[in-house]
């Protein structure tokens, strides 16, 4: 009857941080498309490319000079395979790019 229970003490800081590194999202759990997108381009294409529109499994990606235009044309096929593994829910089968307007 008389069994002790024994405590550990814990920092705060540890709990909390261990509790929020389980809630980032790990991949295919990304809820929007435009922030895969974000997180995939590099820093000097992400600045003047966006999302232009999104229908019938197709992604149209805008941007605003032709050197950023040509550059989306050569890495839309690893884009698209990343946005697939990222996005599973979007269905997405291609890719388009063009010119803002």
């Amino acid at each position: 009857m008389g069994e002790e229970r024994t405590y550990e003490a814990y920092r705060i800081g540890d709990v909390v941080s261990a509790f929020v590194g389980r809630l980032t999202p790990a991949p295919g759990q990304y809820d929007s498309v435009a922030q895969a997108l974000e997180n995939l381009l590099p820093g000097n294409l992400r600045s003047h490319c966006r999302v232009g529109s999104m229908n019938n499994g197709s992604l149209k990606l805008v941007a605003d000079g032709s050197s950023y235009l040509f550059e989306l044309q050569l890495c839309k096929a690893v884009l698209l395979r990343e946005i697939q593994h990222l996005c599973p829910s979007a269905k997405l089968r291609r890719i388009e790019v063009g010119m803002l307007r």
